[in-house]
């Protein structure tokens, strides 16, 4: 689903607990135009694919620069500057449920203790209506990597996060993540070799923490962030992987900021099985598309908790 904005909980939760425990809460424009009774709440401010979320809470909570403390979605922006699009905002409450529903902030609370990392939100609502639980999901991984339809093509890619290596990948052509890192996928044997490189014995001479780590469950990829408890080293899940349909694996999506590598020339072959890869997804779309109705009904967006 294209029209989903995606959060880390991690950022969306603190501006949640601070709604619930502030006495009181500011009147928004989309509160009211939504009709709903003042409490605690988000606000999504919405402008395109980009939205940014913000507590409802007095006093409100600032940055130690003093910007208001806010929660920024992570997505794929065009690598040409485009338009400038109209801002919408809408109202999520906290914690007035619906029939039969959870509350928002049980959902968020679920979700970092059973380490879904990713918040999606499907803002698409009519003007005057409030969102509530059934237009929020939270995964333990991210879909939507690319726009739907987005053309792929191999490049050597780098990253400080791989202490610099270059690796074989597909990237997207003409979109790049917020922080303008590329948006690449890697086919099982890279993949495999990203992890083997990042736990080679050139670790031995690193911090705890400098460069992340990546295991295989089975088929899914998990990327570690590691910490230094004083006594030990611990690991945390920051994000984790799953095959897409060709296989291929988007290691680091918008975790890391990959971009050229353009001293390294990619093997003959490997630039040949790549694109071919591509081509195939592009088709196997073009077809899937074919076969769809004109006007499908849109999909309902059910919580996962």
């Amino acid at each position: 689903m294209a029209d989903r904005m995606w959060f880390r909980v991690e950022d969306v939760l603190p501006l949640a607990e601070h709604a619930l425990a502030c006495p009181t809460h500011r009147l928004t424009r989309a509160q009211v135009a939504a009709g709903e009774r003042n409490g605690p709440a988000l606000t999504l401010s919405r402008t395109g694919t980009s939205g940014v979320l913000r507590s409802n809470g007095i006093p409100a909570w600032h940055t130690a620069q003093g910007e208001e403390q806010a929660a920024r979605s992570i997505s794929w922006r065009p690598s040409r500057a485009s338009s400038a699009e109209a801002q919408e905002s809408v109202y999520l409450s906290l914690g007035q449920p619906g029939s039969g529903q959870r509350r928002l902030i049980d959902v968020l609370r679920a979700g970092r203790a059973l380490e879904c990392l990713w918040l999606a939100i499907t803002a698409d609502t009519s003007p005057g209506m409030a969102l509530d639980v059934t237009c929020v999901r939270v995964l333990d991984r991210r879909e939507d990597i690319a726009p739907p339809g987005v053309r792929w093509h191999p490049l050597m890619v780098t990253s400080p996060q791989v202490a610099n290596r270059s690796y074989p990948a597909l990237v997207a052509d003409g979109y790049t993540t917020d922080a303008g890192g590329l948006i690449c996928r890697f086919d099982p044997g890279t993949a495999r070799l990203i992890a083997a490189d990042l736990d080679g014995p050139w670790r031995l001479g690193t911090m705890p923490g400098e460069y992340p780590l990546l295991r295989f469950d089975g088929d899914t990829l998990t990327l570690l962030e590691e910490h230094d408890t004083g006594d030990d080293t611990a690991l945390d899940v920051d994000d984790r992987c799953y095959p897409d349909p060709d296989g291929y694996y988007s290691v680091g999506a918008y975790r890391w900021l990959w971009h050229t590598d353009a001293t390294t020339p990619m093997p003959l072959r490997t630039r040949i099985r790549l694109s071919v890869t591509a081509l195939a997804a592009r088709a196997r779309e073009s077809a899937a598309e074919r076969r769809q109705p004109r006007q499908a009904p849109p999909a309902n967006v059910e919580c996962l908790f």
